[in-house]
């Protein structure tokens, strides 16, 4: 499935997730139900997107039907019933672990995604170009920045900044400290080498 001179982002498509409509029973093995799925901002509350569902799941497979509106790339508004397979395998420890089937490309997944303009909820690889995340839309420096600000927030740190070694949490072990030490200052050397590299760019100009 391919959309030319569209660039797919993975946060802005509604994300079907097969695990959350189980915890939440919203599906159930050996049963019948159905309803409406809501997608909401989780800044603002708002709603951005709705769908309604009906599944009838055996104890191995079944179908989850998704019905709802939805605009072509010409802003066309359209109603849509998108039929996803579900099926499952046994797990060593008991139970079993259900996937969905994209309607696109037939590959199993946990998780589905629906963007403006394409009609049916798909497994991301059936996209062309592949839908990329915001990290990996960022690069150089900028990308680093964001892998050490990450680091601090894993260990806490609220407390140092990119100049100097991250701040060591209370409790933590210095082993395991020590390894984010370790990577962030690969991060860093990291970093400094592409600052040496736009100097040098910089200075040929």
């Amino acid at each position: 499935m391919s959309n030319y001179g569209w660039r797919p982002h993975i946060e802005s498509a509604l994300k079907l997730d097969l695990r959350r409509m189980f915890s939440s029973n919203a599906l159930r093995p050996g049963g019948e139900t159905s309803g409406s799925w809501r997608w909401t901002d989780s800044y603002t509350g708002e709603k951005i997107g709705a769908v309604n569902y009906r599944s009838v799941l055996g104890d191995e497979s079944g179908t989850l039907t998704l019905t709802y509106a939805t605009k072509n790339r010409e802003g066309e508004r359209k109603k849509v019933t998108c039929a996803i397979a579900l099926s499952s395998i046994p797990l060593h420890y008991g139970g079993r672990r259900w996937y969905m089937r994209c309607p696109c490309s037939g590959r199993r997944a946990l998780t589905l995604f629906k963007w403006n303009g394409i009609e049916q909820f798909c497994h991301r690889e059936a996209i062309k170009p592949r839908p990329t995340y915001a990290s990996q839309r960022v690069g150089g420096s900028n990308r680093i920045f964001a892998q050490r600000w990450a680091l601090r927030h894993r260990l806490g740190d609220d407390v140092s900044d990119l100049f100097g070694e991250p701040c060591k949490p209370k409790g933590m072990h210095w082993r395991t400290f020590e390894r984010f030490a370790v990577r962030d200052a690969q991060l860093a050397n990291r970093e400094f080498g592409h600052l040496k590299k736009l100097l040098a760019r910089l200075a040929r100009r």
